[in-house]
């Protein structure tokens, strides 16, 4: 055995990592020692971050939100084409199996936008509607239609964290359409005497359909599985007319009795992170999959700053402008105060003249 000595000064100041310096080579095989104990550290650190990485999981991930934005653009929110739905079941499917079942449901609180919608009673495979053979809808006014509507029409997922119940207690449905103005925004190719009919006359910039849950955490083990019923609808409209307010208002309310019993309903949570998830349920022989990614709060605080931030620098504009205005009125003041040296000579004079012509007080006449 043939001893190698190393020089390693971060070593040198206790005796059990002294020992540590030394490398070992046996006749047997060739095994490499780590020279310190840091370096041996830093080889596990490393060696974990290598093993929690998985490109595949990645780049599955990756796969989906391509495909899932893309479909949504040709089809919106509700797959209805067989081979579109296929090839997202697929890519859900392949995320699947690279993804461990999540259990931290403090992810899932949050507002999700849904991207696509999945539903189907049949087997898998099985070819029921190709809307590519259906030529009316893609091309004409039914094609126009159809993107407008996609465009115009947002579903997100509200859910709620119940700080009394401590547990997600409450889930919204939140549909948003943005009605268009004028007639072009649905049909192209038309008259110029009305392409720009106002289809609009209230002009409602939003309208919300909003579908409120009571919610609950059922399990968590081996997928998350969530409750919920529908306790009520409300009708949220705003608009930029007299007869709307801006920032919109409820126009109509409706509960929903007997919900828990008549009106229920579960989803589990397959995959979920900070950005993506999906989930699926199950009515009947209706089985159905949804795609959601994580809304950016970030992105309308950075807005809110950066307007701030400029309703700020015109305001130091402002009193930068009044300041200057301030010192300019202080400099013509102090030219009209200044008198010359004759002037000052004959208010010295007037003023002799003055204590001239007063006589003081006589405590006789008193």
């Amino acid at each position: 055995m043939r001893i190698i000595f190393l020089t390693t000064f971060s070593v040198l100041f206790s005796p059990s990592s002294l020992s540590s310096a030394f490398v070992t080579h046996s006749a047997v095989g060739s095994r490499r020692i780590a020279s310190t104990a840091i370096f041996s550290v830093a080889a596990e650190v490393e060696d974990v971050v290598v093993s929690v990485v998985d490109p595949d999981k990645s780049i599955a991930k990756e796969e989906l939100m391509e495909l899932t934005r893309d479909l949504k653009s040709q089809y919106g929110v509700l797959l209805v084409d067989s081979k579109a739905k296929e090839s997202f079941r697929d890519a859900v499917e392949k995320l699947e199996n690279l993804t461990d079942s999540p259990t931290d449901t403090s992810l899932l609180v949050g507002d999700w936008t849904l991207l696509c919608s999945y539903s189907s009673a049949f087997p898998k495979n099985t070819n029921i509607i190709d809307t590519s053979k259906i030529p009316f809808l893609n091309e004409g006014p039914i094609k126009d239609i159809k993107d407008t509507l996609n465009d115009s029409i947002e579903v997100v997922q509200r859910i709620k964290y119940g700080e009394s119940s401590n547990s997600i207690d409450s889930i919204d449905h939140i549909i948003n359409y943005a009605p268009p103005n004028v007639l072009s925004s649905f049909l192209k190719d038309l008259p110029d005497a009305i392409k720009d009919l106002d289809i609009n006359p209230l002009k409602v910039s939003d309208t919300k359909v909003v579908l409120k849950h009571k919610a609950e955490v059922e399990a968590v083990i081996p997928v998350i599985k969530t409750k919920l019923s529908l306790q009520s609808v409300v009708i949220n409209v705003a608009g930029k007319s007299q007869q709307l307010e801006p920032s919109g208002a409820d126009v109509l309310g409706i509960n929903i009795p007997f919900g828990e019993f008549l009106n229920a309903g579960s989803f589990e949570t397959t995959v979920l992170d900070e950005s993506i998830r999906v989930s699926r349920s199950k009515v009947g022989p209706v089985e159905q999959i949804r795609v959601f990614v994580k809304v950016d709060d970030q992105k309308v605080d950075a807005s809110v700053v950066e307007e701030e931030e400029d309703v700020d620098d015109d305001e130091l504009a402002v009193d930068d402008d009044d300041d200057d205005e301030l010192a300019d009125d202080t400099t013509v003041d102090a030219v009209i105060v200044v008198e010359s040296d004759d002037e000052e000579n004959n208010s010295a004079a007037d003023d002799d003249d003055d204590s001239d012509g007063v006589k003081a007080p006589s405590d006789i006449e008193n």
